[in-house]
């Protein structure tokens, strides 16, 4: 099968499956939507910093993007950005010879939604009940700087996600 058919092929079953390439997505995001609150997220995880960091990257990555103005509450809003997290793990996945784990892996799983308040009633314009994201990490397991280690790598998955949720609800539209 030439190139050009099999590409083809491969275009006409994601498009007949209602996928769509990035960036393309399906129509225009609500120009009405001029002002963002970005609700702290709801932590069902155990890690109490987490919920803090990822909703003030949350906020960050709004605020780089300029799409909207944010405000201080859900009042002010036309559009409020809210979640939860679920889940919330580090798990080591590289040891040494000693059996010490020397790399561990970061995982966050939330439930996350953009609701437009403008209406009668909230609608919710874009919802993903689990979008997750992982980082890996290396540890000195002989090294004072374990728990930095783990905040670096916190701080790196804040952004990663932070990053996902604004594409994601950009490209969907």
């Amino acid at each position: 099968m030439p190139k050009s058919t099999a590409l083809g092929a491969v275009l006409f079953l994601a498009v007949s499956c209602g996928y769509h390439l990035v960036g393309t997505g399906t129509g225009t995001f609500p120009a009405h939507l001029q002002r963002l609150y970005v609700a702290p997220l709801v932590n069902q995880t155990g890690r109490p910093e987490l919920d803090q960091r990822l909703s003030e990257e949350l906020s960050r990555e709004w605020l780089r993007r300029g799409r909207f103005q944010l405000v201080g509450t859900a009042e002010e809003a036309d559009a409020v950005l809210s979640g939860t997290l679920l889940y919330a793990q580090s798990t080591p996945v590289q040891y040494d010879a000693q059996g010490r784990a020397t790399e561990y892996q970061l995982l966050v799983v939330a439930d996350m939604q953009l609701v437009d308040r403008t209406g009668p009633q909230p609608q919710e314009l874009w919802h993903e009940p689990r979008l997750s994201r992982t980082v890996t990490y290396q540890v000195d397991v002989s090294a004072a700087d374990y728990f930095d280690r783990e905040l670096e790598a916190i701080e790196r998955l804040a952004r990663e996600f932070a990053r996902a949720v604004v594409v994601n609800i950009l490209e969907g539209f």
